[in-house]
Formats: C-alpha cells, structure tokens, sequence
C-alpha cells in the first residue's frame, strides 16, 4: 500500500542527507581555494626571491665566469628551472643578460678610469683581450675605442643644451658610513611615473610591516644602468630604504649594503628630471678619481607633499 506520509519522511531525510553533502563541498571547494592561492602566492615569493638573489649574485661576480651550474646552486634550483625562471623575469636569456651586464660594466669602467684592454676584459670576466672586443662589438656594433668616443660626444651635447643652472652645481666631499638596505626593483624607464610610485609604496608598506621604518628612516635610490648605454626597458633601478635592523629577504624585496667609504655629493632641487643631466656631467667633467663602489641618490623629501620644484635630491658619487 502506498504510504505517503513514509515517503514522505524518506524523501526529506534524502534531500537533507544531500544537503550535508553540498554543503561539505562547497566549504572543502572554498578551503581548497584558500589553499591554492595561497600556495600561488608563496610560490610567487620564492619565485621572485630567486630572480633578485640570481640578479645581485650578477652583478657581484661580473669579473668570474660565471657558470650555469654555480648560479643553480645559489638559489639552489635546477638548471633547466634556473633558465626558465630569468628567461621569464627579464625578456631575455640568462646568457644574454650576463653578456650585457658584462660588456655595459666594461663601459663604466672606461668612463672612470684608463686601463689596457686586457685589464678590462679581466675585470669583466673575459680570457682574453680578442674575446672581450668580439663581445664588445656584437653588442654596440663598433670597437670599444670608437664607442667610448662617439658616447662622451653624446654626453657632452646632453649637457651643453640642458640647464645651464645645473653645469654650476659643486659637490661637497664627505664620508658615509656603512648602510644596511631593503629594496624592490624595477626594470624600465627611469622614472616612469606608474611603476615608481607602485614600488615605493610596497617598499614603505613592506617596511611598515616590519616595524622598521622611522624617522631616522632614508629614502634611497641606485640606478645600476646608463640610460645612454642601456636601452630604457632593460635599465635597473632599486627603491631602497635603510634599515636600523636585520630584514630577511621576501619575495620582491631583497636587501643590499652599501659599505662606507668617501662621496662627492652633489645637491639637486627641482625635478627628478634634472637628474641624468648631472650624471652625463659627472662623466663629461668630474674632478675627482672614481671609486669602484655603489652611486646612489637619497630623496629629502617626497613628491607626495612636496612642490616638484623644491623636491630635493642629493648624489653621491663614490671617490678615492
């Protein structure tokens, strides 16, 4: 016989047995979720991580060989892993990038001091003297003598229909002591407005984070490319700020130190525009003896409160 009131009973019990049954899937869905992007994210921090230890160690070791299996094992990946991740962060091969790096230092050392090509090559990471012109010419096109020339002929110009304010700013010498350094990086065109303000509000907020910002906190800039030798997107600039306490490396802040040592400062008001004009000033006419040590900038103040023509911005240039 047909007893509806059990069936009733039945079909209820059913529908809420599969009701438990969703409700447990969507709260597992939802955890598993958290889980996965949680997991992204981690895996992008060590991701990034490894970008800036394979950059630094570099930049650090131009004048080595630099081997594949060597820079695997800093960031303790594969190698097959290691090609993969820099291909992916810098638009171009590994190989590539050290043979840049390599020949764009060679540049700087030419603007600062006079050395035999073999010294250069050496300082560099080359064997040979016909081994570093070979490199030298596939990436400028010409022999190093010809484009240090035809670049200082560049510079010159640059200055000479630039600010004739600037051409009289006199550095003051002094000494600075050792700096500890939390950065972020960026890989583009110097001061471009988007991808500047974005990194130093991570870097002030990171910072925040950490309980390390203060007032004695400095603002700190280092441009590691010549925007004349490097071509705008490849040029490399760290945000930086120093740090009164140990930060240990996350994701895309890295940390750098700065060793002490005696700048030629030079004071810059107005806008950071005016920047590259004393730099291509600097290597035009500098009347010191160049130090092989970092070159940075520190901001005094900030365009956020600050009227762009009285940001102030001081450059030291390393000296003996």
């Amino acid at each position: 016989m047909f007893d509806t009131q059990s069936n009733l009973a039945r079909l209820d019990n059913f529908f809420s047995k599969k009701s438990s049954i969703f409700a447990a899937e969507l709260v597992f869905s939802f955890q598993f979720s958290v889980f996965r992007n949680n997991m992204r994210s981690d895996t992008k921090e060590i991701y990034e991580q490894k970008v800036n230890q394979v950059i630094d160690f570099v930049s650090a070791n131009l004048h080595q060989p630099l081997m594949l299996d060597e820079m695997a094992a800093h960031i303790f990946a594969s190698q097959r892993q290691l090609l993969r991740i820099m291909r992916t962060a810098l638009n171009e091969s590994l190989s590539a990038y050290v043979a840049r790096q390599r020949i764009e230092r060679a540049v700087m050392y030419m603007q600062t001091e006079k050395m035999c090509l073999t010294t250069l090559a050496e300082k560099v990471g080359y064997d040979n003297a016909q081994s570093f012109s070979k490199a030298f010419k596939k990436q400028f096109g010409q022999s190093p003598k010809a484009y240090l020339r035809e670049l200082q002929a560049r510079q010159l110009a640059y200055v000479k229909t630039g600010d004739n304010a600037q051409n009289h700013l006199q550095p003051v010498v002094c000494e600075e002591d050792e700096m500890d350094l939390v950065y972020i990086r960026i890989f583009g065109k110097y001061g471009d407005t988007e991808p500047y303000e974005t990194a130093w509000s991570s870097l002030i907020r990171f910072m925040a984070d950490n309980e390390a910002l203060s007032e004695t906190t400095r603002f700190i800039g280092i441009s590691f490319s010549n925007p004349h030798v490097t071509k705008s997107e490849q040029c490399r600039f760290y945000a930086c700020a120093t740090t009164p306490k140990k930060i240990v490396p996350k994701g895309a802040f890295g940390t750098i130190g700065v060793k002490l040592g005696k700048y030629a400062v030079y004071t810059l008001k107005g806008s950071y525009s005016g920047l590259q004009e004393i730099y291509s000033k600097i290597s035009v006419n500098f009347p010191f003896s160049m130090r092989h040590a970092i070159t940075f900038e520190e901001y005094l103040n900030s365009p956020q409160n600050t009227k762009e023509e009285d940001l102030l911005t001081k450059i030291y240039i390393p000296i003996n």
